[in-house]
């Protein structure tokens, strides 16, 4: 997998069909996708755009003294999903927030990506919860190393 930076517009082609299938394309854009230390990956197989994340500046909720930045968007397309393009995607994203100085990374996982996250270091906090669009999700954080 080749994760490179790629931009809004780029990530909403793999978001939409993923994680908003059935909804109007402009569901897939997400808040603060436009903003300046937003920074989105792509994850590239034999050239083609396969997966994408988005990470961003954002106080944790459970943990808003500290430095914290956000996962949000993460989508693979089913057909190559369990091939390393979601754990290349949230290393590429650990390695920026660490080196921006944050010292937690969160995101609402859906519940059946939870093991997922866990794989990669992430611990749930608290109780499912249910988002509208989206459904059952879990908070989920990771401690970082802030290197500034």
């Amino acid at each position: 997998m080749d994760i490179r930076s790629i931009t809004a517009q780029d990530a909403r082609v793999v978001r939409w069909p993923v994680l908003r299938a059935g909804l109007p394309a402009e569901s897939a854009i997400l808040d603060h996708d436009d903003d300046t230390d937003t920074r989105h990956f792509g994850a590239f197989d034999g050239g083609r755009l396969v997966g994408v994340a988005t990470f961003f500046p954002e106080p944790c909720p459970v943990k808003p003294g500290l430095r914290g930045w956000r996962l949000r968007g993460m989508a693979t397309l089913p057909e190559l999903q369990r091939r390393g393009a979601g754990r290349a995607l949230v290393d590429a994203g650990v390695r920026v927030a660490e080196a921006a100085g944050a010292a937690v990374m969160w995101c609402q996982a859906r519940t059946g990506a939870r093991g997922f996250y866990e794989s990669l270091g992430f611990v749930a906090v608290g109780e499912e919860f249910n988002l509208p669009v989206a459904g059952p999700h879990y908070l989920m954080i990771k401690d970082l190393e802030p290197r500034t």
